[in-house]
């Protein structure tokens, strides 16, 4: 078991300017190949979503930082070939949504959950195979994660768009998007030094959160590719 009590953001404060936090990790080992454990911090932390200013007021959001609650359950099984991972996770952070309350300004919760898996098969002495999936709902109050509480087309975390940057009229600025992300990828161990890998990945969500270079329109899925040389010396 591994907690500590510490300032959130330490590097960030100044002197006598403190933000505690509680955070803590328990982890059990039930034989050689498999075990479980879990994670949280509990505390305050910096609200970037108070940057703005209420929208009907025009009075500026207090700046203070905000209560934030994370939590998350894991499990593993490793034996030969095979890797097996899971986790669940839950998030909260006071009046950090990204979307403002509609008639009176003010800010909201934003609080998410998620699940992930993966699985790895070292299918010849060189070469893995990895695949994972990952879904996370952040529908609540247009959506809003701990250090993303602003839309972002990039990432696709938000409420749908529409137009070029503007929050689509037509649909519920209040609910935020629900992801989901597959994975594939290979690992061919070169020599002693030298790993290469490729993974491709699959985006999509309920709603039109990603952002088409090519036609200028916002669409429900994204797919990239990547690659990479790892050396150690």
């Amino acid at each position: 078991m591994k907690r500590a009590l510490n300032n959130m953001d330490t590097s960030k404060r100044q002197p006598g300017e403190t933000a505690p936090a509680i955070a803590y990790r328990v982890d059990y080992a039930k034989g050689e190949f498999n075990g479980v454990g879990f994670a949280g911090v509990h505390g305050k932390a910096a609200n970037f979503r108070a940057a703005g200013v209420n929208p009907v007021t025009s009075a500026a959001y207090n700046p203070a930082d905000t209560p934030v609650d994370l939590f998350e359950v894991d499990g593993h099984f490793i034996r030969g070939d095979w890797t097996l991972q899971g986790q669940l996770s839950y998030g909260q952070q006071k009046v950090a949504a990204i979307t403002a309350e509609p008639v009176s300004g003010d800010l909201r919760d934003a609080r998410w959950y998620g699940a992930s898996a993966l699985a790895a098969d070292k299918f010849m002495p060189r070469w893995e195979a990895i695949g994972r999936v990952d879904h996370l709902n952040n529908r609540k109050n247009g959506g809003g994660l701990l250090g993303y509480t602003v839309a972002d087309s990039r990432n696709g975390i938000g409420p749908a768009y529409g137009g070029d940057t503007s929050i689509d009229p037509n649909l519920d600025p209040n609910k935020g998007s629900n992801r989901t992300a597959l994975s594939m990828g290979l690992s061919w161990l070169y020599n002693v030094n030298t790993t290469f890998k490729a993974e491709a990945r699959h985006d999509s969500a309920n709603l039109p959160v990603f952002f088409d270079i090519k036609t200028g329109q916002y669409r429900k899925s994204n797919t990239v590719f990547g690659s990479s040389m790892l050396v150690s010396f």
